[in-house]
């Protein structure tokens, strides 16, 4: 137990303690080093595998809205009783919904960078009459980083089929 010893003359006490000695708490320089390259190498293996999962969910949700968008257009031709069309526009990166090329489009999307609209597809667009049926029946091909993914367009009803 450290001794104790009162002075001050007007009252105020001081505690001081003989038994205690200066003691460094921090850590060695050996020691900061070992967890910052734990650290880095933790990092290093995480991130790589974080950016994969996030293209792959940018291009999950590119394919789920136009999906959406597809369905969009053939509701819009039957609804407006005129024909309703998805262009790709693959050097600009973008499709648009449209219902008429002298007026703004109804939807325009961006393509991601990770997904690319292969030329050898036999379609470069989704066209639907004022009944709801698809114009052009064919295949659209894109290129994603996980591997080619199609969009088979039916002719008759329009029924449109997402495969990997």
């Amino acid at each position: 137990m450290p001794e104790r010893r009162s002075c001050n003359y007007y009252g105020w006490c001081r505690v001081i303690n003989k038994t205690w000695k200066l003691k460094n708490g921090g850590f060695t320089l050996m020691e900061v080093i070992l967890v910052l390259a734990i650290l880095m190498a933790g990092l290093g293996i995480g991130l790589p595998a974080y950016h994969n999962l996030t293209v792959q969910k940018e291009e999950e949700r590119f394919f789920q809205l136009l999906r959406n968008d597809i369905y969009y257009a053939q509701s819009e031709a039957y609804r407006m009783k005129e024909t309703v069309k998805l262009i790709f526009q693959s050097d600009l990166g973008v499709y648009n919904v449209t219902q008429n090329m002298f007026l703004p489009s109804l939807a325009s999307r961006e393509i991601p960078a990770s997904v690319t609209l292969i030329r050898s597809s036999n379609l470069t667009e989704i066209a639907y009459w004022p009944s709801g049926s698809v114009v052009a029946s064919g295949t659209l091909r894109f290129n994603t980083s996980s591997g080619e993914k199609r969009v088979i367009v039916h002719l008759g009803k329009g029924r449109v089929v997402f495969s990997e």
